[in-house]
């Protein structure tokens, strides 16, 4: 299940569009857009009504269509990522990760990618990414 489509009200300030979370309760924007450049909050599994899937390759599946939806509202999708960022609470996962990601992009235009493994992540989500995107018509 994808995410809701819900608008999001850009907020100019200073040269940065912020792009508020949809849900009046976070305490964080959906993305943030500097030039052309549009960074998106890092995401965890969560699926339409806000609940962690279960399971690592679930989780992996439902951030990357999530963050598929969060891209397309601003007109970009994930050929236009060019990082990543990747937290993962279990490194022995690495090998399932890259299978499960790699064929979302294009295979001569892989982002650059930073991964770490954490203690812990919120909600006890086994896996959360980061994105950054190429905004092709500066905004």
């Amino acid at each position: 299940m994808s995410l809701p489509e819900i608008p999001v009200k850009p907020v100019h300030a200073d040269g940065v569009t912020y792009y508020m979370h949809p849900h009046p309760r976070s305490p964080f924007s959906e993305a943030v857009q500097v030039g052309g450049v549009l960074y998106l909050s890092a995401m965890i599994g969560l699926d339409g009504q806000g609940r962690l899937v279960d399971g690592f390759e679930p989780q992996v599946r439902q951030i990357m269509s999530n963050s598929q939806a969060i891209l397309r509202r601003y007109g970009l999708g994930l050929e236009h990522v060019f990082k990543t960022t990747v937290m993962m609470k279990d490194m022995a996962n690495w090998s399932a990760f890259n299978r499960l990601y790699k064929p979302y992009f294009h295979p001569t235009r892989l982002p650059v990618r930073t991964a770490f493994g954490v203690s812990d992540l919120a909600y006890g989500a086994e896996v959360e990414l980061e994105f950054q995107a190429y905004v092709p018509h500066g905004g």
